[in-house]
């Protein structure tokens, strides 16, 4: 990529971002920029032969080889191994549900891709190489957007934090235990939400979560009572308890705070995987605020952060139905022409 593309990358996405960086796209445009800046300070030391000790061109060529194919097979190894690990940890510990197997299924999928792409190199089958080549397009469309998707989400994470005084703190709900208690998750999300409205004298805080089918109780009167416990002043908290998603959770709150003429930005409360698609969805709806996260275990990222990368994807599935079926085309054209006989 030229230097010039680059440069052109970069300004577009900061200015982006200082307008608005609850979304994605200043983050592709800042990862892009870096990957090609990345690519030209390796291509200067190994390429060039402008360093103190020129090097030979047979040294350089079997330094890019290594650095285009071992290191990313490396990489994907290491990636692979670790994500079933994860997924391993997460069955034993959080049981056995799809949701949980993420982490695990998004392993299988690396080490597979990788086993298939050396086997394909050893055996020389021409059709399945090129179908391996084509995708690329998709794979690596997904994949830029999920690497793109941890920076940005950790940049927003600091941004977040310097956002102004909110008029309302809002304690996004989760599942409670079978016995209607707040569990670890959740108690995190409300504890930080107190601790946040304690900064904000004149805020009020809104717990925001309904009833789902296998829990006693709504989710907003069970975080209701746990912040109560801590010590948050019951005439300063408020309760939606109709909602079932986070949508619904932002979309109710909103119409909550409207009724009893409480405007001005918000602070939307969750988990750390969670708070950079609450941010995109604060934008979309049209509400003024920001989002910030409470710690999670580390365990339980991998496949958090999967499931919401996965989300992200699905809010604005219009537009990546229309990028993947963009780059799909040149592989499943290559699949009809390969199976239908002339």
């Amino acid at each position: 990529m030229s230097t010039f593309l680059t440069v052109v990358l970069a300004v577009t996405g900061m200015v982006l971002a200082t307008r608005d960086p609850r979304r994605l796209l200043p983050g592709v445009l800042l990862t892009i920029a870096g990957t090609s800046l990345l690519l030209s300070i390796v291509d200067l030391l190994v390429g060039t032969g402008a360093m103190l000790i020129p090097i030979p061109d047979r040294i350089r060529d079997i330094t890019w080889a290594l650095l285009l194919l071992l290191v990313p097979v490396l990489a994907g190894v290491g990636l692979g191994c670790a994500l079933v690990a994860n997924g391993i940890v997460m069955m034993r510990r959080e049981g056995r549900s799809l949701a949980n197997r993420l982490s695990l299924l998004a392993g299988v999928g690396v080490l597979g891709v990788l086993a298939a792409g050396i086997i394909v190199a050893l055996s020389g089958w021409i059709e399945a190489a090129i179908g391996l080549f084509l995708l690329i397009g998709p794979v690596g469309y997904v994949g830029m957007g999920f690497v793109a998707y941890l920076c940005w989400s950790a940049v927003y994470a600091r941004l977040a934090r310097r956002a102004p005084a909110p008029s309302a703190v809002i304690a996004l709900g989760s599942g409670l235990r079978p016995d209607g208690s707040v569990p670890p998750l959740l108690a995190q999300r409300v504890r930080s939400g107190v601790t946040t409205l304690q900064r904000f004298p004149d805020a009020v805080l809104v717990l925001s979560g309904g009833q789902g089918d296998d829990e006693p109780r709504s989710e907003a009167a069970a975080m209701r009572e746990f912040a109560a416990s801590i010590g948050a002043p019951s005439e300063r908290l408020l309760v939606e308890s109709a909602s079932r998603t986070t949508e619904q959770n932002l979309t109710l709150t909103r119409d909550l705070l409207a009724d009893r003429g409480i405007t001005g930005p918000v602070l939307a409360v969750t988990s750390d995987y969670h708070a950079f698609r609450a941010a995109t969805l604060l934008r979309t709806l049209g509400i003024t605020g920001h989002a910030i996260g409470a710690r999670t275990a580390r365990y339980y990222l991998p496949s958090a952060l999967l499931r919401e990368y996965l989300a992200l994807l699905r809010d604005h599935r219009l537009l990546n139905t229309i990028a993947l079926a963009t780059l799909m085309a040149p592989l499943l054209t290559f699949m009809f022409v390969s199976i239908t006989p002339f």
